[in-house]
């Protein structure tokens, strides 16, 4: 009808991207092309560049006017000035650290929750949503093409950079292959993110009594795994055979890798085993008891919540207090994309809203504690020796005009759009 073939289609659709790429790319760098209007930029002075405005200095964070001078993508002064010395009053704010992904689903957005309960409601079902090996989510993720994949999740690590994220966390499914594919998505999104990938072996539903050659390949799998990703991510002990995870944690601390595992999201009964393999990070713990959390604060396991997640998935809320209580290190995550957008300005409207936690603390758990849980010192906080990951907030936007307490503001109200850009 159009008079178009399908190679003109093809070459309209890749029209269609370059632009979306070109747009994606002038609005992140639309702040180093205006950022001499606003009092901060390059600096005629010793260093590459100075940002100015209200500095959220440090882990806690201690709030100071001043200039951040930054040489070499390091932080190497933070200087404090009278406020009436500084042109600008944005708030020059850490990134966040996004401490558990999925991106491999993002073209599954939305789906439907389980099975219809009701003319209007859905039976929220988690194991038919995510459980391996057939659970929707695993079921799309096999259906994908390499390019398919590769594109999706480039799209996902663009929202996450516009969303002020410098470091996240993905459980990668689909093994080697599903490894590479994120390498190669964040390597053609080319901006200053960092992923830290947990790799999945496609073999690890293999049990103690598989033949040996199969015993072999996925020994083989999981040793070319370990040199490409950044540990190893399990689903969740009740999803794997016992003497396969064993070898699991055994090859990946061996390696001197990072082991993370999904525990106690829908019950109990995986904690205990999941404890046992000494991980470095647990994700969910919704229904761990106050023993079961005393047991990861003394052997010093970090824990990652993904509050919207499980409430989207009708699994619970999990016991934040408790687990402060307890001593745990708290960080955040935005888990599944097809459930969630990742979203961590969301994540602490959801937080604090729901269990009243201080601002300070949120603020840790959004920045140094996932930095800490997964090994990446070198940011997480605005301190001289690290890396200048920042993003400046606009103090005058609608949304946080007349904020009275901007560390208030930043973790109760703040949003994407009030960024200014990305430092």
């Amino acid at each position: 009808m159009s008079g178009l073939n399908n190679s003109d289609f093809v070459r309209l659709l890749e029209i269609i991207d370059r632009t979306e790429k070109e747009r994606r790319s002038e609005t992140a760098d639309h702040f180093l092309r205006s950022v001499s209007q606003d009092g901060y930029g390059d600096y005629a002075g010793s260093y590459d560049r100075v940002v100015s405005g209200l500095i959220f200095a440090g882990t806690e964070p201690d709030l100071i006017y001043g200039n951040v001078y930054i040489e070499d993508d390091i932080i190497q002064e933070i200087e404090e000035l009278n406020s009436s010395q500084i042109k600008s009053k944005n708030w020059i704010v850490p990134r966040f650290i996004n401490a558990h992904t999925h991106i491999g689903d993002t073209l599954l957005k939305d789906p439907p929750l389980g099975p219809e309960m009701k003319p209007y409601a859905y039976k929220r079902d988690l194991d038919s949503l995510v459980k391996p090996p057939n659970g929707l989510k695993h079921k799309f993720l096999n259906s994908l093409s390499t390019d398919e994949a590769i594109s999706s999740m480039e799209s996902a690590i663009w929202e996450m950079y516009q969303n002020g994220i410098s470091v996240f966390a993905d459980f990668r499914e689909r093994g080697i292959e599903g490894t590479a594919a994120l390498i190669e998505a964040h390597k053609n999104a080319g901006r200053d993110i960092h992923p830290v990938i947990f790799g999945r072996p496609t073999l690890y539903s293999l049990n103690a009594g598989s033949d040996l050659t199969s015993s072999h390949s996925f020994l083989d799998e999981l040793r070319d795994l370990l040199e490409i990703a950044g540990g190893i991510g399990v689903s969740g002990a009740n999803d794997v055979d016992e003497y396969i995870l064993a070898k699991v944690a055994s090859k990946t601390h061996s390696k001197r890798k990072r082991l993370a595992i999904h525990a106690g999201e829908k019950d109990r009964s995986d904690i205990e085993p999941a404890l046992a393999l000494d991980p470095d990070l647990l994700i969910h713990m919704t229904h761990a008891n106050e023993a079961e959390l005393k047991t990861a604060a003394d052997s010093e396991i970090p824990i990652a919540v993904c509050v919207r997640s499980n409430l989207v998935t009708g699994v619970g809320l999990p016991p934040v207090l408790n687990m402060l209580d307890a001593g745990v290190s708290v960080c955040i995550g935005t888990d599944n994309v097809m459930l969630n957008s990742p979203d961590m300005f969301e994540e602490l409207h959801f937080l604090s809203k729901i269990y009243g936690i201080t601002d300070t603390v949120l603020f840790k758990m959004a920045t140094s504690n996932g930095a800490d849980a997964l090994g990446c010192r070198f940011t997480g906080s605005i301190e001289v020796g690290k890396k200048a990951d920042m993003m400046v907030l606009n103090a005058k936007s609608l949304n946080l005009k007349h904020v009275k307490d901007p560390l208030a503001g930043f973790i109760r109200r703040a949003r994407a759009d009030d960024i200014l850009g990305i430092v």
